[in-house]
């Protein structure tokens, strides 16, 4: 009926140069081209063994080949059957760009979940932000055509083994692939929950993830960034440290734009980008003061009034932490509040409390307990006494 073979086509080179991957089908009234939505250079294909060398994705890519002409041939014998007549050339091609191009199941894509979760205004900005990056791990580790197509059913332990294993080429800090395991995993609990698809691959599949490196300064280096000497283009980004250090480790997203009106009765009041969990943090004299230096008429602070991007600025913040003190960045404000926070035997649902950290096992105690805030305060205030003024208190 028809000869079915892959084909790397060489006469056009794309701008990463790779070349379109075509699936050559060959019958008696006439050829033709498929596109497959895979690109390869010339050395990731062998173009006797028809198969995909090299490539870090080689093992996927193959079996994704194999498994796409099994089913085009499946499709085409299908066809012949329910027809009375030997299929035309029209209809076998129509039949293999259907299979090659057309939508797996309808809504019941990996693609269409992904989608639905971009799209879910109840989660944060940030959240969408990030499962929209892992979408994009996956349309560049399988193509963005294939992509298209994937569905949960095609998603094995080895896919996922293979996919972290490419993934590590350009990412490798397991903890950062680690978090496009895990929306990837999100992803397969819905679906699950929508009744698309009983296929958990997850099961078998262990997300690998390494130790944090801790990232926090100590008293003594708190104290000498302090008290150093600073040029005039230093002095905001050293302030907003400590200004973030005196807000009990508050993320950078969540202090680079915070409005005027989140000030309350002496606090400041906001919901954190990353959870959607709402705060409330006093605000302490030596807060206060950097706040008045630096005010703002949109933004809480004047420089974010000129930044179109809070990230510019944490950017050029995290070069002068830097210069200041090797590998330092804002986030060590955090890490130091906590470390500090210990050092002051201060108890750790305490410290949990200051940072936002909830133990998941104590949520539904925590609804019907009110938790001391000023418990909170005290313990910042003195984390900010020993800092600065070497205070330690009994």
């Amino acid at each position: 009926m028809a000869t079915l073979n892959y084909w790397l086509d060489t006469r056009s080179a794309r701008a990463d140069g790779t070349y379109a991957l075509r699936l050559s089908v060959n019958t008696r009234q006439g050829n033709f081209l498929v596109t497959t939505g895979v690109y390869l250079r010339k050395d990731c294909w062998n173009k006797g063994l028809r198969c995909v060398v090299k490539d870090p994705r080689r093992l996927f890519l193959n079996d994704y080949l194999r498994e796409m002409l099994i089913r085009l041939d499946n499709t085409l014998l299908d066809e012949q059957r329910r027809s009375l007549h030997a299929l035309s050339f029209t209809q076998i091609k129509q039949i293999a760009n259907e299979v090659f191009h057309g939508k797996s199941n309808d809504e019941r894509t990996v693609a269409v979940m992904f989608q639905k979760i971009q799209l879910d205004v109840s989660r944060s900005p940030r959240t969408r932000e990030m499962y929209k990056t892992t979408w994009h791990k996956i349309e560049a580790y399988i193509g963005e055509e294939a992509a298209q197509r994937l569905l949960f059913e095609d998603i094995t332990p080895g896919w996922l083994s293979h996919f972290d294993t490419w993934m590590a080429t350009d990412c490798p800090q397991a903890n950062a692939r680690a978090i496009h395991m895990r929306n990837l995993r999100s992803v397969f609990n819905q679906a699950i929950n929508d009744e698309i698809t009983t296929n958990y691959p997850f099961r078998k599949f262990q997300i690998k993830k390494e130790a944090t490196r801790k990232r926090a300064l100590t008293v003594e280096q708190l104290r000498w960034l302090h008290q150093c000497p600073l040029e005039d283009w230093q002095k905001k980004y050293i302030d907003t440290f400590f200004l973030m250090f005196y807000l009990m480790g508050i993320n950078a997203i969540d202090l680079l734009t915070a409005k005027p009106s989140q000030v309350v009765d002496g606090r400041l009041e906001y919901q954190r980008a990353k959870t959607g969990t709402l705060y409330s943090v006093k605000l302490e004299p030596e807060a206060l003061e950097i706040i008045e230096r630096y005010k703002g008429k949109k933004y809480l602070l004047n420089f974010c009034d000129r930044y179109k991007n809070y990230k510019d600025f944490m950017a050029k913040m995290n070069n002068c932490l830097d210069s200041l003190i090797p590998g330092c960045t804002s986030y060590y404000a955090r890490h130091s509040v906590a470390t500090i926070a210990s050092e002051l035997d201060i108890p750790l649902d305490t410290i949990a409390r200051m940072l936002g950290h909830t133990d998941p096992s104590r949520r539904i105690t925590l609804i019907y307990v009110d938790f001391d805030q000023t418990k909170v305060d005290d313990a910042n205030r003195k984390v900010i006494n020993y800092t600065l003024y070497n205070l330690k208190e009994k």
